[in-house]
């Protein structure tokens, strides 16, 4: 297939490209840096950009798809501004929608959408087991995400079928929450992020690289969980994390510490969601890294 792919040099971006090839898929790549992509991913088929005022597409790179991958998004990681909001909220809905106006234009469409959401749909839910069937939240990051799926969805009147993947913590020194920890917790000073007891849904990259082409090669359609089958406590997560490393986890970030550092993303790292993925389950999805300390071992060891 012709694969269109939105975020194509981000940190889940790098790694699906590269799978999407040895699969044998035809890839264009997205880009608000065409350059750069072209240096990072010099094997794929095209180079586009991305207007990065508008966020519409070159109308060319959608030329002859059978597919788009839409990862594009300001990172949600770093302190919470005004700025940073309003940019988390525009890369996500305004580029959907710009997206989705794009193939709207088209005289030929791809006939598949898988658009990456997030887990933060569903806000705050202490111990309550999440499936794709709970409602949202009402927080900041789960409106945002109610609005983009919903751009997103807009592509089904367009006759494509469409999967929303809602994203968890995801796994990989390269980028990401864990390359945020690393070094303290090498450094011996990790430990708890405010009371240790949220739930954190997780998922190495390379299992979501694979959850997503199965979205793209199998009839998946609506919301689903894109995480591992076990989220765990935030404390047990840094507790295996430092016995991959060889380091105590004796420490604890308080929670008005981190507010005053992170302002509103400490919210995120402080809720609970403990988010199942029920539909990927159901479909008979096999994670390769199932297990946190498995995960930890592969990424680490």
């Amino acid at each position: 297939m012709r694969v269109v792919v939105s975020g194509a040099t981000g940190f889940v971006g790098r790694a699906l490209v590269q799978e999407l090839v040895a699969r044998g898929h035809h890839v264009v790549a997205l880009s608000r840096d065409p350059d750069r992509a072209r240096s990072t991913l010099p094997l794929i088929a095209a180079h586009h950009a991305i207007d990065p005022a508008t966020f519409a597409p070159e109308p060319e790179a959608l030329a002859g798809a059978d597919a788009v991958l839409h990862l594009a998004g300001e990172s949600v990681v770093g302190r919470w501004t005004e700025n940073k909001k309003h940019a988390i909220r525009e890369s996500r809905v305004l580029g959907t929608r710009a997206l989705i106006d794009a193939l709207a234009a088209q005289d030929t469409r791809p006939s598949i959408l898988v658009s990456a959401s997030a887990i933060g749909f569903y806000g705050e839910r202490a111990d309550d087991e999440l499936d794709e069937q709970q409602g949202p939240g009402a927080d900041f990051l789960a409106t945002t995400c109610v609005e983009w799926e919903s751009e997103a969805a807009r592509a089904v009147d367009l006759g494509l079928r469409v999967a929303s993947l809602r994203v968890s913590v995801v796994l990989h020194p390269e980028g990401g929450a864990l390359q945020q920890m690393l070094l303290p917790f090498r450094l011996g000073l990790g430990g708890a992020l405010g009371p240790g007891t949220q739930w954190w849904s997780w998922i190495h990259r390379h299992d979501l690289v694979r959850m997503i082409c199965s979205a793209l090669e199998n009839p998946w359609r609506g919301s689903w969980n894109a995480t591992a089958p076990e989220p765990v406590r935030q404390i047990d997560f840094a507790r295996s994390l430092a016995r991959q490393l060889g380091r105590p986890a004796l420490l604890t970030a308080p929670t008005f510490a981190l507010r005053a550092l992170l302002g509103e993303f400490a919210t995120e790292l402080l809720t609970s969601k403990r988010v199942v993925p029920d539909r990927a389950l159901q479909a008979g999805f096999e994670w390769e890294f199932g297990q946190l300390d498995m995960a930890l071992a592969d990424l680490l060891g």
